[in-house]
C-alpha cells in the first residue's frame, strides 16, 4: 500500500509566512505614498472642477458666481482652510456672503485627510483668500489664488492649484509666487 501525504511542512509553511512579511514591509511605504499622491490629485481635481463649474455659471448665468470654502453648504467658512467642503453660489448682491434668496448652484465635500488651504502656510489668514468671485466674463476679481494640497504626513509632494485673475487654472509644484509649498510636518 502507498500512501502519499499531501500538504505543507511547518517549515514550508513557516518560509510562505517569511517571505509575504519581507514582501508586506517592502511594498507598504510605497503604497501609503501612492495613496496620499491620488488623495492630492483626486483633490485638485475635485477643487478644480468646482472652479470651472463656477466660472461657467457666472458665464451662463450673466451674473457673479462665488466660491467658497464651507463646512456644510449653507454659509461660508472664514478660514483659509478647504478641506471640508467647496460652496458655489449666485452673489446677486454681491457682499461674498451667501443669503437665503441666493441659489446654491453647488457643493462638494473635499477631502479632510489633506491639508488644503490658501495663504502662506495653514494658519495663516492675512492675505490668503476665502472668496473666489468670478464676474460674468469669466474673470477672477482679485489677486491669483494658490490653493495648497499637502498630505498631514508628508508622504507626498505638495500640489498647488493656481487660479489667475483671467480664470485660467493650472496645477504646479509651486505657488504662484514661484515659491514651494509649506506644508505643516
Amino acid at each position: 500500500m502507498n500512501i502519499t501525504a499531501k500538504g505543507l511542512t511547518l517549515v514550508e509553511l513557516l518560509m510562505v509566512v517569511a517571505i509575504l512579511a519581507i514582501l508586506a514591509t517592502v511594498a507598504l511605504p510605497s503604497m501609503s505614498t501612492l495613496i496620499a499622491e491620488t488623495r492630492i490629485r483626486s483633490g485638485t481635481m475635485a477643487l478644480g472642477a468646482m472652479m470651472k463649474f463656477a466660472r461657467m455659471q457666472a458665464v451662463a448665468r450673466d451674473t457673479r458666481v462665488t466660491l467658497c470654502p464651507s463646512n456644510d453648504g449653507a454659509v461660508c467658512g472664514e478660514a483659509n482652510e478647504w478641506n471640508r467642503g467647496v460652496m458655489v453660489f449666485e452673489d446677486m448682491n454681491e457682499n461674498r456672503h451667501r443669503e437665503e434668496e441666493e441659489n446654491l448652484l453647488g457643493y462638494r465635500e473635499m477631502n479632510r485627510n489633506l491639508q488644503i488651504f490658501s495663504g502662506a502656510d495653514p494658519a495663516s489668514t492675512g492675505r490668503s483668500r476665502k472668496r473666489i468671485v468670478f464676474s460674468p466674463a469669466g474673470s477672477a476679481a482679485g489677486y491669483t489664488i494658490s490653493v495648497k494640497f499637502c498630505s498631514p504626513d508628508a508622504s507626498a509632494s505638495p500640489e498647488v492649484l493656481i487660479l489667475q485673475n483671467s480664470g485660467r487654472i493650472r496645477l504646479s509644484d509651486q505657488d504662484g509666487s514661484g515659491r514651494e509649498p509649506a506644508c505643516e510636518r
